[in-house]
This record gives C-alpha cells, structure tokens and sequence, in this order.
C-alpha cells in the first residue's frame, strides 16, 4: 500500500521475471486521502516458459483528495508461447477535479527491433537479452537510487543467463 498525503508525491516501481511454472502475483493499492496528490506507478514483468504472472493495481481516490494526479501503468512481456500475464487495474474515484489513468499492455519482443539488431550483426539470443534487459531497466530506472538499480540488473542479467539463448 502507498499512501501520498496533501501535496504529497509517490512514484513506485517494479518488475518481475517468471520463468519454468512459476506464478506471481503482485498487487499494489494507491489510496490518495488528500488534495493536490500524485501518482505514479509502473511495474513491467517478463514471463517465459509456462510461468503465469498478475498484476492487479488499484488506485484510490478518496472524498475530498480533488487535484489528485495519478497514472498507473503495467507492462508485460510474454517470451514463449506457454507464458501468460493477467492485468487488472482499477480507479476508484470519490472526488470530481482529478486526472488518473491506467494503462495495461501484454506482448512478445517486437519483432522489427529484433530484426533491426541481427541485421547489424548481433546474434539472436543476444538481441533478445538486450531487448529483454531494456525492457525491465525502464523499471529499474525509475526506482532513483542507484545501488538498489545496480543490484536489480544483476538481478536481471542472472535471470537472463538462466534462460539462456531459448526461442
């Protein structure tokens, strides 16, 4: 839970890597109590094998929190044709001068960048683990603080070496 007060600012950010039979869920609620509030939320996941993932975002606008500014948005990127990602966010609104939005988006590596990077010579597996890593560092990114980023992309790139080079 997250909870922005008058004035208040709240950025989150998170990803998930899934992979074999795994199952994620993750479940985040902004609840905005006070006026001239804002939000942001973006949580992205990578889901290969026959893993299945979940995101279900809230955001919360209480009575009397009018200006409240809030967007929360989920990504997902399915890597093998098992894999499956299920988005489910929600506004609850109890004020009338807001902006809030939501958004929710599920694919597979586009194939066109992958196309773009093996015609410069970059072999598949490797195009893919870049795109993959690119993908999850907007996340990683978002987070501020540096250390915690580095230890993440570690993270990423020890998930990436597990996968290894599977189409």
């Amino acid at each position: 839970h997250g909870r922005a007060g008058a004035g208040g600012r709240v950025g989150f950010a998170g990803a998930t890597m899934l992979s074999g039979d795994e199952h994620g869920d993750t479940t985040l609620v902004m609840r905005h109590a006070a006026p001239h509030s804002t939000s942001r939320e973006l949580f992205k996941s990578a889901v290969d094998g026959k893993a299945h993932g979940a995101f279900q975002g809230q955001i919360v606008v209480q009575p009397g929190a009018q200006k409240t500014d809030a967007k929360m948005m989920t990504r997902a990127l399915l890597l093998s044709d098992d894999a499956e990602f299920a988005s489910k966010p929600e506004l609850e609104i109890f004020a009338d001068d807001v902006q809030c939005g939501h958004g929710a988006t599920s694919g597979r590596i586009d194939e066109t960048m992958l196309f773009y990077l093996m015609a410069r010579g970059v072999p598949r597996a490797e195009a893919e683990r870049l795109l993959i890593e690119a993908f999850l560092g907007d996340a990683i990114d978002a987070i501020g603080d540096e250390a915690i980023a580095e230890a993440l992309k570690g993270t990423v790139s020890a998930w990436l070496t597990r996968r290894g080079g599977k189409r």
